[in-house]
């Protein structure tokens, strides 16, 4: 068996491929957090014994009593934390989405050494400006010589009992150079960074299961390799792209992430005001991310998420396309009876104008293809459909992250890529002639 492991911001779910590739087994419970004062937070070794516990559970309900042959790791971007040189975490994983470094991001982006990097989209969820807050709250948690590694990467550093970074995870530390490969020098100084550790490609086998719960357990043993995953939506996508390595992929959960490589980036990428990362297998070129809100909006609109799953699951959205393109907030804001509607158009524009900055970076139109869990919605799909001007295929894989980390297990494993992917289901969606003409005279 195989294992793929997904630290999601909301869950963490774990799931395993028999020798077919084909699911065995997969579960998905929330991620553990707890208060620090300031806003929710993750221990290393809580999210580690959590996830060890999945594991045993669900190897004990498929492994037959052979013991895993590799887990690979694979979920959020941001989120960090130090090890000390037995590999226990300093402090604690400060999320992604905490506000609570705002006046730090805007230093950086405001800054000489920000400014002289536009291809860096400061923000409060990059790991720069959460470095650049701890120095001054939590100076404990930054200690001496103790590399960062990513919370994602961490219960594989704990495993494998060595401390790495994966390589499309370097990016997302605001302090990474996508184009001459290496750190920044004066936006290391600037972030006050603490050491960071070698940087590995999807798929590199760090080392061998040590000691501990799972071997305990019987669900591995001193021979289970331990494989680098990455950042969840490129190793989501990259699962698309076995298919296609074309693909344009749009993956819809709590947020939204548009994904694509190019390996003949344009003289603009770097000012394109898009995130930019690294091809998920290594080589030339770039990856292109494009961050949306997506669950955020909706629940303003509509509520809560049942709300939103009651109106998705219409057959078709109700109402007519709006005469001109809505921005978010105007949507919000309007009283009208077709306002949820609206609100799905203004989110699918942003979705749209990225997919159009993408092109001008020098990403090529591949076909289009949609997943997560909001892909999920017919109706959905169709006004995106309509809106992009496009056909969409659909993959229906309800963990398609954690598949794509298991997928890299297998891969370190067996020593050749599995062709698991083109026996998933998927379902092509057209746009509506009618609806499609009506967008396309939006600018």
């Amino acid at each position: 068996m195989y294992c793929g492991v997904d630290v999601g911001s909301t869950n963490i779910k774990v799931l395993f491929l028999d020798d077919e590739g084909q699911n065995l087994w997969v579960k998905s419970v929330p991620s553990p957090r707890r208060h620090d004062g300031h806003g929710v937070v993750t221990e290393g070794l809580e999210l580690v014994a959590a996830l060890e516990d999945l594991i045993i559970e669900g190897w004990r309900a498929v492994g037959k009593g052979k013991p895993i042959a590799a887990i690979a790791t694979t979920g959020i971007g941001e989120d960090g934390l130090c090890v000390a040189p037995d590999f226990t975490p300093r402090g604690l994983a400060i999320p992604w989405f905490d506000h609570r470094d705002r006046a730090e991001a805007g230093i950086l982006k405001a800054s000489e050494e920000g400014r002289a990097h536009p291809q860096i989209n400061f923000g409060f969820s990059t790991a720069a400006a959460k470095w650049l807050w701890l120095r001054t709250h939590r100076p404990d948690a930054l200690r001496g010589n103790d590399p960062w590694v990513p919370l994602t990467d961490y219960p594989a550093v704990w495993w494998a009992r060595r401390a790495y970074i994966c390589a499309t995870l370097m990016p997302r530390t605001g302090v990474y150079d996508v184009f001459t490969r290496d750190w920044i020098p004066e936006l290391l100084r600037k972030a006050e960074a603490p050491p960071l550790p070698e940087g590995l490609t999807a798929g590199t086998v760090i080392g061998t299961l040590q000691a501990g719960p799972l071997r305990e357990a019987g669900a591995g043993s001193a021979n289970t390799l331990i494989v680098v995953g990455g950042h969840d939506h490129p190793i989501a996508s990259n699962a698309i792209m076995r298919l296609d390595p074309l693909a344009r992929i749009d993956s819809i959960g709590t947020a939204n992430a548009l994904f694509a490589e190019t390996t003949t980036p344009t003289s603009t990428a770097a000012t394109a005001g898009i995130d930019l990362s690294l091809p998920v297998r290594g080589g030339p070129g770039i990856s292109v991310i494009g961050p949306i809100e997506f669950s955020a909006p909706l629940r303003q609109a509509f509520g809560d998420d049942a709300a939103v799953k009651a109106y998705l699951a219409q057959p078709v959205l109700p109402g007519a396309p709006a005469a001109k393109a809505p921005t978010i907030a105007a949507a919000l804001a309007d009283a009208g009876e077709h306002r949820h509607r609206r609100v799905l158009e203004a989110v699918s524009v942003e979705a749209r104008d990225f997919f159009r900055a993408m092109k001008r970076v020098g990403i090529a139109d591949g076909p289009m293809y949609a997943t997560g869990g909001w892909a999920r919605s017919r109706a959905l799909m169709e006004l995106r459909a309509s809106i992009f001007g496009e056909t969409i295929t659909v993959l229906h894989e309800p963990e398609l992250t954690a598949m794509g980390a298991a997928l890299f297990a297998m891969e370190a494993a067996t020593g050749s890529r599995p062709e698991a992917m083109s026996s998933r289901a998927t379902e092509t969606i057209a746009p509506r002639r009618d609806w499609m003409d009506a967008y396309a005279q939006w600018p």
